[in-house]
């Protein structure tokens, strides 16, 4: 979902408004463009003076017209017939407006490559912010240009992709609409989120995506954790005996030593049990990673495994038999995801014990420090509680993903400028929870919901620091989505409001970076 397109009658109408104003006096010198004038515009309701590009005589810039937006293209000759667009003049300047669509897209990425997205592996520190419906990485680009961290800005599961009606061009493109915008001209990445067929990957890959998440969760054997050591035993004996003997030279004779003393051994009975549950996946994220090779080049992507979509917690032992298995095959992690201690339920804050966390925490940051990767939280949404463990632990050296709770803000900037709007959403997730529940995880209390009859519109926006309405709001987003009033309505909202969604994320998402110990760009935590 992009911003709405320029008609003929808006191009009309931004000449007519530009001129009015005495804009193009400013803009527009007998040197061409003043890119230092518009460069000092804090603010115009007709352009975003960071997005000016200059490029073989001519100037590119995101130009609005109310809830509008256009690429536009300025010369005082010809203009390039690569672009799909309306073409306008005045006084000697010829203008194209191009619609922000997947054909102009690609070609801004071609002209200017900071608008597409590149690997981040060498990041110390790389933050997903899911944007669910396309329009928030500007407000996501302005806290990033204050902080020592990459953005992924686009960043989809298939799952969000079916709910939301979307795809991995629309994704892809919203995103570097935005960074064109904004002038973002620092690494970005674009994750094509818990993927778990080769045909996914090759389709984020092959779209421009820059990292995949690999989910093997279908593959991690789970009823093992609790069998009996009997049943280990003879199921562990069914694996044929090269491979037996192979993983039992491996790892029954060797110790993994922490830099905090710390040493993990696997013993025969751990390493049964390990290879019962893990081998499979392991063998699955093989033919991931191999799809991923395939597609875009061994250098060409972030590979992050991702083990953490099951009930029990990932133990040290389980990880290094993991870490040193899948570098046995060839795979290339740049991040990795356990499954913690604890709960990490989606958009409210961790649930469990924070010092047991810590503890934990600071095994498998240790061990991803040895084996060369980043580590990886996910549901990383407002755990407010242990981004500062998270942070300290690494060192300063993580992945994070965000989704819900930018979809949260966004509900929150509704409830503030359309009360009744947020009313009928309230009621509306409230009908369709048990619908939306079969996708997501989560444990609200629906009893601790309000009435919101009770309560005067003021009011409204406090209801989005309930934890159990957090979860019921974030959780039906896709019903929300599905239903073409809604939709419409929301997106209406937002458009008429889209600075103060802005606003609202830089502060919101600031949050998280400043309780994980993130710096800023000057050098300092604020």
């Amino acid at each position: 979902m992009t911003y709405r397109e320029f008609q003929k009658q808006d191009t009309e109408s931004w000449i007519n408004s530009v001129r009015e104003n005495g804009l193009f006096k400013e803009l527009f010198t007998e040197k061409g463009i003043d890119k230092d004038k518009i460069l000092s515009i804090q603010y115009n309701p007709y352009l975003y003076p960071e997005s000016l590009q200059e490029e073989n005589a001519l100037a590119y810039l995101i130009v609005k017209q109310g809830s509008k937006r256009a690429l536009a293209i300025f010369s005082e000759s010809g203009l390039p017939a690569d672009f799909e667009g309306i073409q306008g003049s005045f006084e000697g300047i010829n203008m194209l407006f191009c619609p922000l669509n997947n054909t102009n897209a690609v070609k801004l990425r071609k002209l200017f490559p900071f608008t597409a997205p590149s690997p981040l592996k060498n990041a110390g520190v790389s933050f997903g912010v899911g944007d669910r419906l396309g329009i928030a990485s500007p407000g996501h680009i302005r806290i990033f240009k204050k902080y020592m961290a990459n953005p992924v800005l686009a960043q989809q599961s298939v799952r969000e992709l079916t709910l939301t009606d979307r795809n991995y061009n629309d994704v892809l493109d919203s995103a570097t609409w935005a960074v064109f915008q904004e002038g973002y001209k620092e690494p970005w990445g674009a994750d094509g989120d818990h993927l778990k067929t080769e045909e996914w990957v090759k389709t984020a890959l092959s779209t421009g995506f820059t990292m995949i998440t690999a989910d093997v969760s279908d593959y991690i054997h789970g009823e093992y954790t609790t069998a009996d050591d009997d049943v280990i035993k003879t199921e562990y004996s069914k694996i044929d005996e090269d491979t037996r003997e192979s993983l039992e030279q491996a790892y029954l004779n060797s110790t993994v030593k922490l830099e905090n003393g710390e040493e993990i051994r696997l013993n025969s009975g751990t390493l049964s049990r390990i290879v019962l549950i893990y081998k499979d996946a392991i063998d699955h994220a093989l033919r991931l990673y191999n799809t991923a090779v395939e597609t875009a080049g061994e250098d060409n992507f972030d590979f992050e495994l991702s083990i953490d979509e099951t009930g029990t917690p990932t133990t040290p032992e389980a990880h290094v038999f993991i870490a040193k298995e899948a570098e046995k095959k060839g795979i290339k992690i740049a991040s990795l995801a356990p499954r913690f201690v604890g709960e990490f339920q989606k958009a409210i804050d961790y649930i469990g014990n924070p010092d047991r966390f810590e503890k934990s925490f600071k095994t498998h940051a240790l061990i991803a420090k040895i084996m060369g990767y980043r580590i990886s939280v996910h549901s990383g949404s407002d755990k407010f509680k242990v981004f500062p463990i998270i942070g300290e632990q690494t060192e300063g050296r993580f992945h994070i993903k965000t989704a819900g709770t930018n979809w949260l803000e966004a509900v929150r900037v509704i409830a503030r400028s359309n009360p009744s709007l947020f009313r009928e959403l309230f009621l509306y997730a409230k009908e369709n929870y048990k619908k939306a529940r079969e996708y997501y995880h989560v444990t609200p209390n629906l009893g601790n919901l309000p009435d919101i009859k009770l309560l005067a519109d003021r009011q409204l926006p406090n209801i989005l620091d309930n934890p159990d309405a957090r979860q019921v709001i974030h959780i039906t987003y896709g019903e929300m989505l599905k239903n073409t009033g809604i939709r419409d309505k929301i997106y209406n909202c937002l458009e008429e409001n889209v600075e103060e969604y802005w606003d609202a994320l830089v502060k919101h998402i600031g949050n998280h970076l400043k309780l994980l110990g993130v710096k800023t760009k000057g050098g300092t935590v604020k």
